[in-house]
């Protein structure tokens, strides 16, 4: 996890509240950052059209592409800094479906409960899985992946990350990451047409 330096340098903007979709019973109240994860990401999977119009409902505009591209970290979508009265916050969306939550500043420990709460409150017939995490980590870093599937299913329907630093200099001490898996990749792939006779 790269330092961001737009979030220290960030856009001092009004406090957001952002609105949450009706769904199944809401879990306990959550710290900030799980609260963005869940409402900005969980509530968006495979769907930015819907994410965009909660972005657009609360005053944010997308950041330009010169200061959404660490964010994207090299792939083509949108990003928005979310300040909110506990932090500086930002949410991006790649166009491979992958949404992801940065915090400047985050307590692991509150941050890595929050996350495993929102992990076991997988939708039915989902089930939890966990998952090794991936990827060299300095030092301070603490990585933590789950990943939703089917009974009997192999495939995922999504993947989640979670990458937490306790050193407050980080520029991002949280990061968490929804992304579509195969099973649901699979499911959103147009049909193969038939050959023509």
């Amino acid at each position: 996890m790269r330092p961001a330096p737009w979030l220290i340098a960030g856009l001092l903007l009004p406090i957001v509240v952002m609105a949450q979709p009706a769904r199944a019973p809401k879990a306990p109240a959550q710290d900030p950052f799980s609260e963005l994860f869940d409402t900005a990401c969980m509530q968006h999977i495979g769907a930015p059209a819907r994410l965009q119009s909660l972005m657009d409902a609360n005053g944010l505009t997308p950041l330009q592409p010169a200061e959404a591209a660490t964010l994207l970290q090299g792939q083509p979508g949108m990003a928005w800094m979310v300040p909110l009265a506990s932090g500086r916050y930002a949410v991006s969306w790649a166009d491979d479906g992958t949404c992801t939550v940065y915090a400047e500043k985050a307590d692991p420990a509150v941050v890595q409960k929050g996350f495993a709460r929102l992990m076991q409150a997988a939708p039915k017939p989902l089930q939890i899985r966990s998952l090794p995490s991936r990827g060299p980590l300095s030092g301070d870093q603490v990585a933590i992946q789950y990943g939703w599937a089917t009974p009997g299913e192999s495939k995922l329907r999504v993947r989640f990350r979670l990458v937490t630093r306790q050193a407050a200099e980080a520029g991002v001490q949280a990061m968490a990451s929804a992304t579509p898996g195969e099973a649901m990749r699979e499911q959103a792939a147009p049909p193969a047409s038939a050959p023509a006779r």
